[in-house]
């Protein structure tokens, strides 16, 4: 199982973030390590987000998933279709890799809350290990950042994820830096940094969650070609010098022009100021060296002006200086430039991309970071969107026939439609043909070709000898079978009997009883159980959960307890759910006696009796059996307490307000009821039932027609 990593990005600019992902994936391939690299999505209308994909495309061997390209972003549109795209994009590339970066975006775009909660929806998707790279900002004190940054985003990702986060530390800048290229300047202040590291190597050694990397005295490292600035500002070319690299810009005026040092620096001065351009002249004639220089405002050039630019320009191919001119003034250009180092990097420069993943990487702690990578697992966290995926996956797999009695119902069709179409299932409707066309033309949906629309009335008369036959006990006769056959839901149910279907998905019109009674009569229980229970699959934030029977047994015994909690296993394990059993109640242990705790501790024994591999416990109270800290002072030595799947609530009272409580308060998805214990699928629909859940049912009841529940 591959590794995940997630670089996300906390008030810092595309140049630091690149940088370190670039020494992340130096780092893995040091250690000789299979790595890919996934960025989500590259481009939210003009804003590009891709910078580090694109350098390790072309410039190295590491394999980079396929990304997105958005034209918008709104939390309205489609933006539950972005994530499933995600995740498809991700499952597609991720076979045999020990290690996967996904890079964060940084939210640079308009829509800031939207790319937070983008970030945050994917790292607890993939319940990747977090490594929040940011700034001192304010404060030197490594703990008070830690804190800060938890604080904002406790409520978008697990606990468990940040408490395993590593913090990617760079060095705050000071304010009268220039705000052009301020991380290729010399930090003016060596004693300073000096002091401010050797504190910081301190803190290092007693915290292995914090990784610093100095930022500010690296210019020797950090230079760009002045032909990225060129095309950034759209610059026109007068003179231009081979491999000419700079590491400053300087806006020069009359106060300080005698007192800069010019070398593998940018000079930008107006052509208006005819007195600053001939001291600026006569400082090269007089031997300063001079790298690069700009003239602005040059639409107003004038023929007194033109001789002394004239005069530069031999004066530059003699000294092997660049020029540059532009029309925009000064002001354009200063603020131009402040942005180029927020949403930009030098991709073209190899000798510099390759200077900075050395130089970053060596100060990313390798051991913290990738150890035990070899032989990770896990297994503990299943988030809602992979759960979906890897069921709709399953189903498409196997391409089962689900048969809907309710063919002529809007959802029903709408559900149809998007299964064929997706190839999740092969759809049959039952109903009035012309009726049923008629309501998707009316809907403006495209029936596909392969949707199976049967009139039930052409066929009830097909079935009157199976009737006869399957119900020869109860000695029926021709006349009352042909009147039992009047009920679709009786006649989907020996249709799925005698194999023609392989699933029935019903009651978005009728009753639980109307759907189950026909079920009851020809499909029937398993051999091996007295029951038909139900579960539904709780696509919670923290995780999936399975709660059982919240939708048919009122009271069960303790025998019939247990079989609800063996039935709902066996459903685990068919969604690549390792069942944790949960029978709770309102007391934990023996802390309580009572008839209900007792019918709890009973069937819990039952389970443990005849099925000892199965890991169950019970009594326990709810918050024991999911929560971790509450789990190790109520029961601590429990293999279930803190870590359960599957809960199974002592009566149908109880699992059924539950149930609805917490999908409504916490506006969780929720698939069901799905019945099991039966020996065909046959699943009811709640009356209140959206297309998206008519869709998980069929996708459902199609994987439970691979094995007999």
């Amino acid at each position: 199982m591959s590794k995940i990593i997630m670089s996300i990005p906390v008030n810092i600019d595309v140049n630091f973030f690149t940088s370190v992902n670039l020494g992340l994936i130096h780092n893995l391939q040091m250690q000789h390590l299979t790595c890919k690299f996934f960025k989500p999505i590259s481009h939210i209308e003009n804003n590009v987000f891709d910078y580090t994909k694109k350098i390790l495309m072309k410039y190295s061997n590491i394999e980079c998933i396929k990304s997105l390209n958005i034209k918008i972003l709104n939390k309205n549109i489609k933006y539950n279709n972005i994530l499933d795209n995600i995740i498809k994009n991700y499952y597609l590339n991720t076979i045999k890799t020990d290690i996967i970066l996904i890079e964060g975006l940084i939210p640079i775009y308009t829509e800031q809350k939207l790319l937070f909660s983008l970030n945050c929806e994917i790292a607890k998707i993939f319940n990747a290990d977090i490594i929040f790279i940011t700034s001192m900002l304010k404060t030197n004190n490594f703990e008070q950042i830690k804190s800060k940054i938890n604080f904002y985003f406790k409520n978008f990702v697990n606990n468990k994820q940040l408490y395993n986060a590593h913090y990617i530390i760079r060095k705050s800048f000071k304010k009268n830096y220039n705000p052009f290229f301020y991380c290729y300047n010399l930090l003016q202040n060596n004693n300073t940094e000096k002091l401010i590291t050797n504190n910081i190597s301190n803190i290092l050694k007693l915290n292995t969650s914090f990784i610093y990397i100095p930022w500010g005295n690296i210019s020797n490292i950090f230079k760009i070609n002045i032909i990225e600035i060129c095309q950034y500002l759209n610059c026109n070319i007068i003179n231009i010098v081979n491999n000419c690299e700079i590491k400053s810009t300087i806006f020069i005026n009359n106060d300080f022009i005698y007192k800069q040092y010019f070398f593998e620096t940018l000079i930008i001065l107006s052509i208006k100021n005819i007195n600053l351009l001939k001291k600026l002249y006569k400082k090269i004639i007089n031997g300063s060296i001079i790298t690069a220089i700009l003239f602005t405002d040059y639409e107003i050039v004038n023929i007194i002006k033109y001789n002394i630019i004239n005069d530069f320009i031999n004066l530059s191919i003699k000294n092997k200086i660049t020029l540059l001119n532009i029309n925009l003034n000064i002001w354009e250009i200063y603020s131009q430039l402040q942005n180029f180092n927020k949403n930009y990097f030098p991709i073209k420069d190899k000798l510099l991309i390759n200077k900075i993943k050395n130089y970053t990487s060596k100060y990313i702690n390798k051991i913290i970071l990738y150890k035990n990578i070899k032989n990770y697992t896990n297994n503990d966290y299943i988030s809602p969107y992979i759960f979906k995926y890897n069921i709709i996956k399953q189903a498409q797999e196997i391409n089962k026939s689900i048969l809907l009695p309710e063919g002529n119902e809007l959802r029903i069709i709408q559900a149809a439609s998007i299964c064929v179409n997706q190839k999740i299932a092969n759809c049959i409707l039952l109903g009035n043909i012309k009726e049923i066309e008629s309501i998707a033309k009316l809907h403006n949906i495209i029936l596909n070709k392969k949707i199976n629309i049967i009139d039930p009335n052409h066929i009830r008369k097909n079935y009157i000898q199976s009737v006869i036959k399957i119900r020869k006990h109860k000695g029926i006769d021709e006349s009352t079978a042909e009147n039992l056959l009047k009920n679709d839901m009786f006649l989907a149910t020996i249709m799925l009997k005698l194999g023609e279907v392989d699933g029935i998905v019903s009651g978005a019109r009728h009753t639980t009883a109307n759907t189950i009674r026909p079920a009851l009569q020809i499909i029937k229980t398993l051999p091996q159980y007295s029951l038909i229970s139900s579960i539904f699959l709780m696509l919670l934030n923290q995780g999936v959960l399975i709660y059982g029977d919240c939708a048919i047994n009122p009271n069960p015994n303790a025998k019939q307890l247990a079989e609800i909690a063996i039935q709902s296993a066996e459903s685990a394990k068919l969604f690549n759910i390792k069942p944790k059993i949960a029978m709770v109640s309102y007391s934990t242990g023996n802390s309580s006696t009572g008839q209900d705790v007792d019918l709890v501790f009973k069937a819990t024994k039952i389970i443990q009796n005849k099925y000892p591999n199965l890991v169950v416990d019970g009594p326990l109270q709810y918050d024991a059996a999911i929560i971790k800290n509450v789990a190790k002072y109520k029961s601590p030595h429990s293999l279930v307490a803190g870590k359960a799947n599957i809960i199974i609530f002592p009566d149908l009272n109880t699992g059924n307000i539950t149930y609805k409580a917490v999908q409504r308060s916490s506006e969780t998805i929720s698939i069901g009821p799905i019945l099991q214990g039966i020996n065909k699928p046959v699943n009811d629909l709640s009356r209140g039932a959206t297309t998206e859940d008519i869709i998980y049912t069929i996708v459902i009841t199609s994987i439970q027609s691979i094995k007999k529940l």
